[in-house]
């Protein structure tokens, strides 16, 4: 990543879709992020992106920004499907098979980002939405976790003008 890019993030807050959009309640993080956008007003110091990407190679994503949103899917007991959950980086659990650099989790992630001299952000807020079929093949979310896109996109973006 060029310097000059980094540069120009800075004092930003990024919001951050993750998901991947051909497996169905995986892709709400991307779809909110989506929604998101059309939310902005050009006075928000504020970027989207989306990535279907995770552990290190969120790195050059975070990079330069002074706090980042999150968007993601969970599959977690405690969130029933299209529930929301403010969480904050530590909240993301350590993989017991790390075999690969995308399963590494956010905060091993943001370590490594600091202890190599990178900018990384200030702040890290996770917006989880819970799913009921995170692995099924499909292009749409399934009813209860689609009426939560909207949702969490307008949350996201008031958080992210906070931040």
């Amino acid at each position: 990543m060029s310097s000059s890019a980094v540069v120009s993030r800075r004092g930003r807050v990024l919001v951050l879709g993750l998901g991947n959009t051909i497996l169905s309640d995986d892709g709400v993080g991307v779809y909110a992020a989506r929604h998101a956008r059309g939310l902005l007003e050009p006075s928000d110091a504020i970027d989207v992106q989306e990535a279907e990407i995770g552990g290190f190679g969120l790195l050059d994503l975070l990079e330069g920004y002074r706090a980042c949103v999150i968007l993601d899917a969970s599959l977690s007991p405690d969130l029933e499907p299209g529930e929301i959950r403010r969480l904050g980086p530590e909240a993301s659990r350590p993989s017991a098979r790390l075999v690969m650099g995308h399963q590494v989790d956010l905060p091993t992630a943001l370590g490594l980002g600091r202890a190599l001299h990178r900018h990384m952000p200030e702040e890290v807020v996770i917006l989880a939405v819970g799913v009921a079929e995170p692995l099924l093949l499909g292009e749409s979310c399934t009813a209860p976790v689609a009426a939560a896109i909207e949702p969490a996109a307008r949350l996201a973006v008031a958080l992210a003008r906070e931040l």
